[in-house]
């Protein structure tokens, strides 16, 4: 069977333009006929338009899939954009949390330093009690050794008295 343009083009297809370019094509040459004024192809040059054709889908088929496999990136880049957002603004919620608790625990330990300082001053009162204590122990002490010393020298003089009597004299005093 013979094929013009038109027979291909319905064929496969495809336009009158494209069927009439591939007819010019230097592996399609070979089977060329001119029937009746015009350029036609036999079988074998039918399938050979084919197999141009199928190298030419195949080569438009991978940039497409080449510009579909951009798409793919530029979409994932826009997705982790996205998602490193949400992880940039989750990690600010979470210093404002840590910079409360900072806060909150700043003021704990002001006021735990506070107290420990009132302590700290109570333990100076109370340890300064022995020392007020000793010292009035010390006075106590002093003043029984003077009284106990006056007690002993009055005791003492008397006894030297005592002797200085007679006999008759300290029978009558008693």
């Amino acid at each position: 069977m013979i094929y013009d343009a038109f027979k291909i083009a319905k064929h496969l297809n495809i336009s009158k333009v494209t069927a009439y370019a591939k007819m010019k094509l230097p592996e399609v040459k070979p089977f060329l006929i001119t029937h009746n004024g015009k350029t036609c192809v036999d079988e074998k040059g039918l399938e050979t338009i084919k197999q141009c054709l199928k190298y030419n889908q195949t080569a438009e088929s991978e940039v497409a899939a080449t510009v579909v496999a951009s798409n793919v990136v530029t979409l994932l880049k826009e997705d982790m954009i996205e998602i490193l957002k949400n992880d940039i603004e989750f990690i600010k919620q979470q210093l404002n949390v840590k910079d409360g608790q900072l806060y909150d625990i700043n003021k704990l330990l002001e006021n735990t330093q506070v107290l420990f300082k009132q302590e700290q001053e109570k333990n100076k009162i109370v340890l300064s009690l022995p020392e007020t204590i000793k010292e009035h122990d010390i006075q106590l002490l002093d003043t029984l050794t003077h009284s106990l010393e006056r007690q002993r020298a009055k005791a003492l003089a008397e006894e030297v008295l005592h002797r200085k009597k007679g006999i008759f004299q300290r029978f009558f005093d008693k």
